[in-house]
């Protein structure tokens, strides 16, 4: 995933916090940002974060507001009808590239009436099993389920999810047969996991983190290209010998389609830059999250790629969301 070196996110932060916001560049007024989940969550702590550095250095007015329901559709929907000014912006997750191919028909066109900003945070998912589980690595785990078709159980937040497509592609990767378990959020599908009434899930290291301390579930693998600052010593799935699997929980700006270039690159830097400030980096560190990302060309590409894949798996896994 996108990793940028901590000097260049300081020299980053310290130009651009330092300099003065002009009518010519942006905010020319008060900027509202849409999350389209409930508060308190990953999105909106980011989201807020973001519009609190972002008002400081500015010094114009930024409000987070929360639009859930309908797999992030509504929240989604209200900045594609926005005006294209820059004054409105989305902040949403991976459900973005795979919304397209999950439902038949959305109040939106992701190719026309939506633009990529900029990755804002991101992190790899853990897989955990319960610690009195018979499965002491991801290897142990994979050879249960070829041994056993179709008995290995696999946890995710619901149908659709970013767990429920981590669970399809390690199914895709290893060649098994994986019985998928949705539950209806992903607290319940963590606590069957601990219990050990499901297997093993795809988790936010965030959310494993304190059961992995208090040894009461065990981490298997990490579903990045990388392995986790926060979980060292556990491998990627990828360094296992699954070279092309990687999923990653992202959350990004986005801006109505029509907004102007020049204006996406001058959001895209600001905001970038609040996110390169050191307390912000340390802030998302401890729960195992890497804030900030690559260029906006970079991170377009990478959305595209994103919704192409998921497309996929979910188009040949028969896939439907809740």
């Amino acid at each position: 995933m996108f990793r940028l070196h901590s000097a260049l996110l300081a020299a980053v932060a310290a130009v651009m916090i330092g300099q003065p916001a002009t009518a010519a560049e942006w905010p020319t007024g008060t900027v509202t940002i849409i999350v389209p989940y409930t508060p308190g969550n990953i999105t909106d702590i980011a989201a807020r974060i973001v519009a609190q550095k972002l008002q400081e250095s500015t010094g114009k007015s930024f409000i987070v507001e929360n639009k859930p329901g309908a797999s992030t559709q509504i929240g989604t929907a209200e900045v594609a009808r926005a005006k294209p000014d820059g004054n409105t912006l989305l902040i949403t997750g991976a459900g973005y590239a795979t919304n397209p191919a999950l439902f038949a028909e959305l109040p939106y066109d992701t190719d026309k009436d939506l633009v990529p900003v900029g990755l804002v945070v991101s992190n790899p998912l853990i897989l955990v099993t319960a610690a009195d589980k018979p499965f002491p690595d991801f290897a142990a785990l994979i050879d249960h389920a070829k041994s056993n078709p179709g008995q290995l159980t696999m946890a995710s937040g619901g149908n659709g999810t970013l767990s429920h497509m981590a669970e399809a592609l390690t199914a895709v990767a290893t060649g098994t047969q994986i019985i998928h378990v949705p539950y209806k959020g992903g607290s319940a599908a963590a606590t069957d996991t601990l219990s050990g009434h499901v297997d093993s899930m795809w988790d936010n290291p965030s959310s494993a983190m304190p059961q992995i301390q208090a040894g009461r579930i065990r981490p298997l693998a990490v579903s990045g290209k990388v392995r986790s600052d926060a979980f060292p010593d556990v491998p990627t799935v990828s360094e296992l010998g699954y070279n092309d699997f990687e999923v990653i929980n992202w959350f990004a700006a986005f801006a109505p389609g029509q907004t102007d270039p020049e204006l996406l690159d001058i959001i895209h830097d600001k905001v970038q830059a609040a996110l390169a400030l050191p307390d912000v980096q340390a802030r998302f560190a401890k729960d195992g999250v890497t804030a900030g990302g690559p260029s906006r060309a970079e991170f377009a590409a990478f959305v595209a790629s994103e919704t192409a894949k998921w497309g996929q798996i979910i188009r040949e896994n028969g896939i439907h969301a809740d």
